[in-house]
């Protein structure tokens, strides 16, 4: 999983863009986060008050599993993301990879969020 660079960037109107080397984009809508931590962040018309960048933290979780059922094992691997603090837990980057002979390489990507 060499080289794969997250940034994590607030938004206006309750949301927060993870972004990998400029390429995949994914979109959370914290909404879900409650009116005392947004009014932190944001003013009534949903315009954020000052830019705040978040951050993906290291691997958290590496796990075999047989995706296909063929006897051969890929790895899952979950990273969290932070928001304003680490204790800010905005969801995971869920990444499934598999050995291509050389290197562990990403076959595919979710970002998940709790609730």
């Amino acid at each position: 999983m060499k080289n794969l660079t997250k940034n994590v960037i607030y938004k206006d109107y309750y949301e927060v863009e993870v972004r990998e080397n400029n390429t995949k984009k994914y979109i959370i809508d914290i909404k879900y986060k409650g009116k005392d931590y947004l009014s932190e962040i944001y003013d009534a018309k949903g315009k954020l008050k000052e830019p705040i960048k978040g951050w993906v933290n290291p691997l958290g979780g590496l796990y075999p599993i047989d995706f296909q059922r063929d006897g051969t094992y890929e790895l899952y691997a979950v990273r969290r993301i932070a928001g304003r603090y680490n204790a800010d837990n905005l969801g995971y980057v869920q990444t499934s990879l598999k050995w291509n002979g050389k290197d562990f390489t990403p076959f595919f990507q979710t970002v998940g969020i709790l609730g």
